[in-house]
């Protein structure tokens, strides 16, 4: 057994009696109050609003940092820019700070957020000051111990998130996107409106489901291109445990759940008292392992059984024959490669491989699972999005019987403002992800504010978090109008929508983009916007245009039911929020709950109330699935023709080198 330092303990003790004071000391008169214009945003006029965290509690939490649509109600009351101040004013808070300012000198932190829920009049500040933070407040629990500071997404501005970023958006040109793994992202797009068709009527709530098929396409699309290996199924081994390393990550970066985020002096604590410190370093053996596991599988395939597809990996067998990337044209593998070009030690690969797959999966499965929802509630929308595809396939000069490709969707416009609607009410990460500025130098910002003349400047000093509320920037009445109608009409312009009286375009456009990065804000802002969002487009336009020409959709009777449910948990909040802010005027809150309520259309209805539930995680994937089931197109054989596709791709497969 492993014996304990006598400087362990003697620090342990140490910390525990500084912690002792700080509690004694707690319960005298607060002596040390400072002025909130000594953190740096200097003395304030009123014109920004500016609300105390600490005191702001919605039932019985404070500011949920991270609930999108609780944010974009702040709007409502204080305007589209917020200032919210979160550190508390405690004398024993106080002191904690003191203390992390004099053992951690160089981390900037104002405990200070400002919330930005609509660009409006500032589109050009606003974006400027996005584009100005690249950087995160450093994570300690998900960051220093789980990740041990490798993963990309949580790394703060620095020599290693550049490298970093330069070897993860070297995988993901638009050279290797057309050329590379456009094939694998087809082929499981394919595997997954076939298995769909298998699932049946989805009113008898089959296992898995098809919320769970789509979950798994996600999933073995970016395994492919990663590591050269499918999901078979939605209870593989391999996705079980990656799931768990979502769970852990999500649970490590949740605001509250580990105190040493707000008091960092608790990381000086010896390891033997520190259960947190154990737990983490548990979670992240665990990831390691799995990701070294999934890294060595790729290199055993490489150097020693080129000619094989089948994997040495025991605990995750490989069938042959399915695998359209070879290993040796596999991410993981060019990782390895370019390791000295990239100065990338190994580690540094393993989690950078692993990074496309967490980038990858939830949040596509999210948005096209948003997509089933609004084909079942929207279906003259579909209608037209599946006229469409089908005359494009029939005006083709070859016109035997072919799934599309990647070259026929850049001529479909409708498709595409099918594809960027379900982006914009399926945000990733909903209230987005705080950024802090990239220079430790104050920015000054000036604001345009409703109904003053002037501007208003406003100093944002290093370590302040910035988190634009993606959701609410999607639900910006003045950019969207009707925002929470499924509408993919408003992503038509004059060049796009020239249509003859059938509905068929006149002339089928052409080289139409399918990378959506920048056609909303989904995929975030500066240079911390998502690198693999092109990828993401081109899974999502696939699947989407496969699914439309093989199935029917439509809303089962469970959809009504949940839709109740919901309105009454909807009711609930309204009452909660009325008696948050008694005193405001209740006019944008009634006309967001007149959208919803005031529909005729029972289709249209039931969209706005489910979509927005689910997005928002008040309606469960178990749920959702409930509500949508898919039926194959009787009179349409495109499942056979898919069915023959993947056969004939088997027949063709290209040995591995």
């Amino acid at each position: 057994m492993k014996m304990i330092e006598a400087n362990d303990i003697n620090n342990g003790l140490l910390m525990l009696l500084a912690v002792a004071c700080l509690l004694l000391a707690s319960r005298y008169a607060s002596w040390l109050r400072r002025d909130w214009s000594s953190q740096g945003f200097g003395p304030r006029d009123g014109l920004v609003p500016e609300i105390d965290g600490t005191q702001l509690y919605y039932g019985r939490k404070k500011w949920p940092q991270y609930e999108a649509r609780f944010n974009l109600r702040l709007s409502y009351v204080y305007g589209p820019v917020v200032l919210i101040r979160h550190q508390s004013t405690t004398l024993l808070a106080k002191l904690g700070r003191c203390m992390d300012s004099w053992f951690y000198r160089t981390r900037d932190s104002t405990d200070t957020t400002i919330l930005v829920n609509s660009l409006s009049k500032n589109e050009r500040v606003l974006k400027g000051l996005l584009g100005a933070c690249a950087s995160r407040r450093p994570s300690i629990a998900a960051g220093k111990y789980l990740s041990r500071g490798r993963r990309i997404v949580l790394q703060p501005y620095g020599p290693d998130w550049l490298r970093h970023r330069r070897a993860f958006t070297s995988l993901l040109t638009k050279d290797k996107i057309s050329n590379r793994w456009t094939k694998a992202l087809r082929h499981e797009a394919m595997v997954l409106v076939l298995r769909i068709g298998k699932l049946g009527n989805s009113h008898n709530l089959p296992e898995p489901t098809v919320l769970d098929e789509i979950s798994r396409f996600t999933a073995s699309s970016v395994m492919q291109i990663t590591y050269a290996r499918r999901v078979e199924t939605p209870g593989d081994p391999i996705l079980k445990d990656l799931q768990t390393c979502f769970q852990n990550i999500a649970s490590a970066f949740t605001p509250g759940k580990y105190w040493v985020e707000d008091l960092p002096l608790l990381d000086m604590f010896p390891v033997f008292i520190s259960p947190w410190k154990r737990k983490l370093t548990s979670d992240h053996l665990f990831e390691m392992a799995l990701f070294e596991g999934l890294l060595r599988d790729v290199e055993t395939r490489l150097d020693g059984n080129k000619n094989s597809t089948r994997s040495n990996c025991k605990r995750f067998p490989q069938q042959a024959g399915d695998v359209v990337i070879t290993p040796g044209e596999s991410a993981a593998a060019e990782l390895l490669r370019n390791a000295e070009q990239f100065q990338l030690d190994r580690g540094d690969i393993a989690y950078l491989a692993a990074g496309i797959f967490e980038a990858g999966t939830e949040t596509t499965a999210m948005t096209l699972s948003t997509f089933l929802l609004a084909a079942a509630c929207y279906p003259e929308a579909i209608t037209r999005a599946q006229t469409e595809i089908e005359a494009y396939m029939n005006s083709k000069e070859c016109k035997d019987d072919s799934v599309p490709t990647f070259s026929d969707l850049q001529h479909l416009p409708y498709l595409s403002a099918v594809v960027k609607e379900a982006l914009r009410l399926t945000p990733t990460g909903s209230s987005g992800v705080g950024h802090t500025p990239t220079k430790p130098v104050p920015h000054t910002l000036s604001l345009e504010c409703d109904g003053v003349g002037d501007t208003v400047q406003l100093t944002v000093p290093p370590g302040t978090t910035v988190l634009a509320n993606t959701y609410g920037l999607h639900h910006d009445q003045d950019r969207y109008p009707d925002p929470w109608r499924f509408d993919p009409d408003r992503w038509m312009t004059p060049d796009t929508d020239q249509k003859s009286p059938s509905g068929i375009h006149k002339c089928w456009p052409s080289g139409l983009s399918l990378d959506h990065t920048h056609a909303n804000f989904a995929f975030g802002f500066g240079r911390r916007i998502c690198p693999g969002s092109s990828l993401a487009s081109h899974s999502l336009s696939m699947s989407i245009a496969l699914s439309l020409l093989c199935f029917d959709f439509r809303l089962t009777d469970r959809a009504e039911v949940h839709r109740q449910t919901v309105e009454k948990q909807d009711r609930e909040e309204y009452r909660r929020w009325t008696e948050l802010f008694p005193d405001e005027d209740r006019a944008a809150m009634d006309r967001e709950r007149s959208s919803k309520e005031g529909c005729e259309d029972e289709g249209d209805g039931i969209g706005r109330v489910l979509i927005d539930a689910y997005i928002t995680f008040k309606l469960s994937k178990a749920q959702l699935a409930e509500c949508v089931y898919l039926q194959p197109r009787k009179d349409k054989p495109w499942l056979r023709v898919v069915g023959d596709t993947l056969v004939s791709m088997r027949c063709q497969r290209i040995p591995e080198s």
